[in-house]
Parts: structure tokens; C-alpha cells; sequence
């Protein structure tokens, strides 16, 4: 790929940038709802079992 073509044309640069950000940005949100997820099961397992104490 010839790299000195980008520089004159900046429509494509833009382009490529916007579309790395794009697929960064869902990346991120999607690992962060996986987490959140997590962390609530987790809570509610911890209210559950000091709700319910095992004998």
C-alpha cells in the first residue's frame, strides 16, 4: 500500500480514522455492559446470601 496516496486525499484518511473510532467506541461499549453485568449478578448474589444465611 502506498501511504504518500493518503496525505492527498484526506477524505480517506478521515474515513479510516472514523471508522477505527467507531469500532473502538463499540468494543468499549460492549465490554463495559459484559462487566456491568457481571458486577450486578455479583451484587445480587451478595444480597441474596445476606438475606438468606446457610446454616
Amino acid at each position: 500500500m502506498n501511504f504518500s496516496e493518503i496525505s492527498e486525499n484526506p477524505l480517506v484518511f478521515l474515513s479510516w480514522v472514523t471508522a477505527l473510532g467507531l469500532f473502538l467506541s463499540l468494543t468499549e461499549a460492549t465490554l463495559k455492559i459484559k462487566f456491568e453485568k457481571i458486577s450486578s449478578m455479583q451484587k445480587r448474589q451478595e444480597l441474596i446470601n445476606s438475606l438468606y444465611p446457610k446454616i
